[in-house]
């Protein structure tokens, strides 16, 4: 329990030692002589016949002991986010550009979203590979069929004998009546 009590005491009388410990000149240089870090050491004084000389130690904390200022600069902090941002976005712009080109080629947007992501490369595999397979072509419509062919047509069938004269008379009128 005394143990304890000490090292606390230790630690408060060192944080207050170090919370108020600059490296500027004092009225009383020696003072800062006295100032122990947080594991209690004092920092080395020389005197040079003139001034004290006080060389500081490193508690360990940012911004503490004689020494204070240490830390990440501001701007180190704001190139970090502004880096992620960026890998954001590029991500999100290969995912949408490999969706894109899977949709257009008839693939499936999952899968090519999986290759950009997953696989070295994984963007241009799926850029080669629509382009490979190239734009799902569409069925030619069937062309148009004039009522002269499709009357001609009737004829053969019924000369052929598929189509008995009522159904021909049927269907031809059927034609002139679509006209």
């Amino acid at each position: 329990m005394a143990r304890l009590l000490l090292v606390i005491a230790l630690a408060v009388v060192g944080l207050v030692g170090v919370g108020s410990a600059r490296a500027y000149a004092e009225p009383d240089p020696p003072a800062k002589c006295f100032r122990a870090n947080d594991a209690g050491e004092p920092p080395v004084c020389t005197w040079d016949g003139h001034q004290w000389s006080v060389t500081g130690y490193d508690s360990g904390f940012p911004g503490t002991g004689l020494n204070a200022g240490g830390g990440a600069p501001g701007w180190f902090g704001g190139m970090v986010v502004l880096v992620l941002v960026a890998g954001a976005g590029l991500t999100i712009w290969r995912v949408s550009l490999a969706r894109s080109m899977a949709r257009d080629a008839g693939m499936d947007p999952d899968r090519a979203t999986a290759v950009t992501l997953l696989a070295d490369g994984g963007l241009e595999a799926t850029y080669l590979s629509s382009n490979l397979r190239g734009p799902t072509p569409t069925p030619a419509p069937a062309p148009a069929r004039t009522a002269e062919g499709r009357l001609r047509e009737l004829g053969q069938l019924r000369d052929q004998g598929l189509l008995t004269e009522a159904e021909y008379q049927s269907r031809r009128q059927a034609v002139i009546d679509s006209l």
